[in-house]
């Protein structure tokens, strides 16, 4: 074989390679990215879940009859 045979080869299984992995490439960033972007959900949905159930500055009362804590037993004893 001379080298302008070889080296033909080697160019063209060269090329085939790069396209393989051009491609594997492509589908490995379209994974990822398709991975990190959140879910295309309409706004209102995505907010009315994240939005809590009580407004801003109000505190939630505690149910009556539920246990006291640590503290307020130590208070009790003291």
């Amino acid at each position: 074989m001379e080298f302008e045979e070889f080296s033909r080869q080697f160019r063209q299984r060269t090329t085939q390679r790069m396209v393989e992995f051009e491609k594997a490439l492509a589908q490995a960033q379209q994974r990822v990215e398709k991975a990190v972007t959140p879910p295309t959900a309409p706004l209102a949905q995505r907010e009315t879940r994240a939005s809590p159930a009580t407004p801003d500055g109000v505190q939630q009362r505690p149910r009556p009859g539920t246990a006291r804590g640590r503290v307020q037993g130590l208070l009790r004893k003291g």
